[in-house]
């Protein structure tokens, strides 16, 4: 019965796919499929469906942080982040990618997108970075690095996750500090090991200057300031997750406009639609996904795969979710698989005793990945397109990081404690 269903939505996805046709209509049409043919249900009961699908309020939260990562994009606030890390670990060994990870991970705290991260950064570290370490590992360190962004939160994955299933954002948010920093330490241990001149060696070497300790934390002050604003809100339970991503868009407008005055006002015009375009993509994505969740919980194909599935132990399944999760994030971007995978998989999961913000770690943590695999790596071309670097080389610059975050991605699978214990720690 279970393939009887799903044989036509997916050979008629693969077709359209293959066409050219945006996932919102493939989503929107398998909806239809299924709630017509399957579950006879009338299409005035789709349209409400779709329509209830964007009154959560946690979807505000998305919006907020898109204009406020599009705000610091344009700001000087990147490059006072460099500067900062680059200062403190100015006589480190290998400082300078040190502090390109470190400002990734701290800008990903802030904007919650790989591709705006490496947008707003990759040109500021790219030229230091390569003198430093050399071509492929500059490449494949920024390249991956963005990913940081899905993982760190606040992260817009994370979001439509809780969206998906209906789970608690802020505790996901909580549940993701330790895979991040733990991301962080990994990676940071290899590039340490690895080697490579400090940041004081190769930007002195450029005729740069680099200003004191305590005079670049000053002119770092406003970029610091913003994550933990907008975390410590969260979690000392003073904003709920849109109402920090309110803080962080209300925050990102006035200082640079009014404080730094490095974003003219004739600018925000633009950002304002950029932003407008990127949240009006995502809320197609939602209505569409939510409506074919919808869909196929009436069709119990959700009870039909836990039964399929039901001779595996957790072990098992988590091996399988992985492999699923690598590949959907290899061809999809993030919010897609998880919108579509996540309601589908989330009763597999609770009937093997898997908590759904752990199994929200597992998805977010798989699917980020995706950002710098091909074919779709999302990363990867916005890497190609600010450097004008062959997409080929930089695909082979990230196979050492890929290998870190599979580590790092498989003790995060199996030892939930890493995702469940900061939140028992502060509540």
């Amino acid at each position: 019965m279970l393939a009887e269903i799903l044989l036509p939505i997916i050979v008629g996805a693969v077709i359209l796919a293959c066409l050219s046709v945006p996932l919102y209509i493939i989503v929107f049409l398998a909806t239809f499929y299924l709630q017509i043919f399957v579950n006879d249900v009338p299409l005035a009961a789709i349209y409400q469906g779709a329509v209830e699908s964007l009154s959560k309020i946690s979807l505000m939260a998305v919006p907020y942080f898109v204009f406020a990562g599009a705000l610091i994009q344009h700001s000087s606030l990147g490059q006072r982040l460099i500067i900062v890390f680059a200062v403190t670990l100015r006589n480190v060994r290998a400082g300078l990618a040190l502090a390109c990870l470190l400002s990734f991970g701290f800008f990903g705290a802030i904007s919650g997108s790989p591709p705006a991260t490496v947008a707003a950064l990759g040109k500021l570290i790219y030229k230091p970075l390569e003198k430093a370490h050399g071509e492929k590992t500059a490449l494949g360190l920024m390249t991956s690095s963005g990913t940081l962004s899905s993982i760190i939160p606040p992260s817009i994955p994370m979001i439509l996750f809780c969206v998906a299933t209906e789970s608690n954002v802020a505790k996901l948010f909580e549940a993701g500090i330790i895979p991040g920093l733990l991301t962080i330490l990994v990676i940071g241990l290899y590039l340490f090991i690895k080697g490579g001149r400090s940041s004081a060696e190769v930007i002195t070497e450029e005729g740069v200057e680099l200003p004191s300790l305590g005079k670049a934390l000053y002119q770092g002050i406003p970029v610091i300031v913003l994550p933990v604003l907008i975390l410590g809100s969260i979690y000392a339970g003073v904003c709920t997750p849109t109402e920090a991503g309110a803080l962080a868009a209300f925050y990102s407008f006035v200082v640079p406009l009014f404080i730094l005055r490095d974003v003219k006002f004739k600018a925000v015009p633009g950002i304002l639609v950029d932003s407008i375009k990127v949240t009006a993509q995502v809320f197609i994505l939602v209505t569409a996904t939510i409506a074919f969740a919808q869909a196929i919980t009436m069709a119990q194909l959700p009870r039909m795969l836990t039964d399929a599935l039901s001779g595996m132990g957790w072990v098992e399944f988590l091996i399988f979710l992985n492999i699923v999760l690598l590949i959907a994030g290899c061809f999809f971007d993030p919010g897609s698989a998880i919108l579509i995978l996540a309601p589908l998989l989330l009763p597999t999961c609770r009937a093997l005793g898997i908590d759904p913000i752990h199994m929200g770690i597992i998805f977010t943590f798989n699917l980020s990945i995706g950002f710098f695999t091909p074919p779709i790596g999302l990363s990867i071309f916005v890497v190609q397109s600010v450097l004008k670097k062959p997409a080929g080389l930089i695909i082979r610059s990230v196979i050492p990081y890929l290998f870190l975050y599979l580590f790092v991605m498989a003790l995060v699978t199996y030892i939930p404690e890493l995702s469940l214990s900061f939140s028992r720690l502060i509540h």
